[in-house]
């Protein structure tokens, strides 16, 4: 009886809470930077590795992280299940970025993960209700340096290379023979200046 007193009562204290601030949506939440998306998932995989996260999956511009981690106390009682051997409650973020006219766009998914009564995993929003990390985030996305895109500068020939036959071989013994050959008319080179070597 006094469990459900309580839990009556922390009901009604979030509820009364929840009405008096302005509600946070759920995600996905989208943010948009002028750096190349390769530069962007550096940040964002070292900002969740600083703050403890386990990146889950990778696949290129799409991947995701997680770490165990408590749900609020509604979610916990009613829906997560504390008997499944080796199963956690994770909070799981998810993100993805495309680049469109010199713009990337990041798409944030937060969510519980969690297993259900059955030991099944199940998810539930998790709603990023804090306004100052979600500036945060789009500050470091902001900050982000912005590479202009060259491209590579041609480089130098070796001296060597412009006095190589002018059918390159193909095989690593073909090379190997064909610089010992070169090196050998060098060295006859020396000694008589009529001879040319290609």
């Amino acid at each position: 009886m006094k469990r459900l007193v309580i839990i009556i009562l922390a009901m009604t204290t979030l509820a009364a809470a929840r009405d008096k601030k302005p509600k946070a949506q759920p995600g996905p939440y989208v943010f948009t930077s002028k750096a190349t998306a390769r530069t962007l998932k550096v940040l964002i995989v070292q900002e969740n590795l600083t703050e403890g996260y386990t990146l889950d999956s990778d696949n290129q511009f799409q991947f995701r992280f997680s770490k165990p981690a408590q749900m609020p106390l509604i979610g916990a009682l009613f829906m997560a299940s504390s008997g499944c051997p080796g199963m956690t409650t994770k909070k799981v973020w998810s993100y993805t970025l495309t680049e469109h006219n010199a713009t990337t766009k990041v798409t944030v998914q937060p969510v519980w993960e969690y297993p259900d009564d059955y030991c099944q995993t199940q998810t539930h929003e998790l709603i990023w209700s804090q306004p100052e990390e979600i500036a945060a985030f789009q500050a470091m996305l902001d900050k982000a340096p912005i590479s202009s895109v060259q491209a590579p500068a041609p480089k130098p020939v070796p001296a060597l290379a412009t006095a190589a036959p002018a059918s390159s071989p193909t095989s690593v013994a073909d090379q190997q023979q064909g610089t010992k050959q070169y090196a050998a008319c060098l060295e006859l080179a020396k000694n008589n200046p009529t001879i040319t070597c290609k």
